[in-house]
């Protein structure tokens, strides 16, 4: 979550409406495998990459190598699966 809080910083949520900030208060909260899902999956390969090369924090819970990251398997929703597990496990 080390992108959520350097985000959260550097916004004043007084300039936000109630629907920008209850958008902004779920991006904070959700889970970095949720937004994988609904925001990055879906972009092409290479801009995947690109944003895990910028964001090193994102899905650091999770067992995902960010310097070699295996787009193909990341799309695959039982892998996902399985990462949830392993981080379940990890923060029990």
């Amino acid at each position: 979550m080390g992108i959520k809080t350097n985000v959260m910083e550097q916004i004043e949520t007084d300039d936000l409406t109630s629907e920008q900030l209850e958008r902004f208060v779920k991006f904070i909260a959700e889970d970095d495998m949720d937004y994988y899902e609904r925001e990055i999956m879906h972009l092409p390969v290479d801009e995947q990459r690109e944003f895990f090369k910028l964001n090193p924090e994102f899905m650091k819970d999770y067992p995902v190598d960010h310097d070699n990251v295996n787009i193909d398997l990341l799309r695959d929703k039982m892998y996902r699966g399985i990462l949830r597990r392993i981080r379940a496990k990890q923060t029990a």
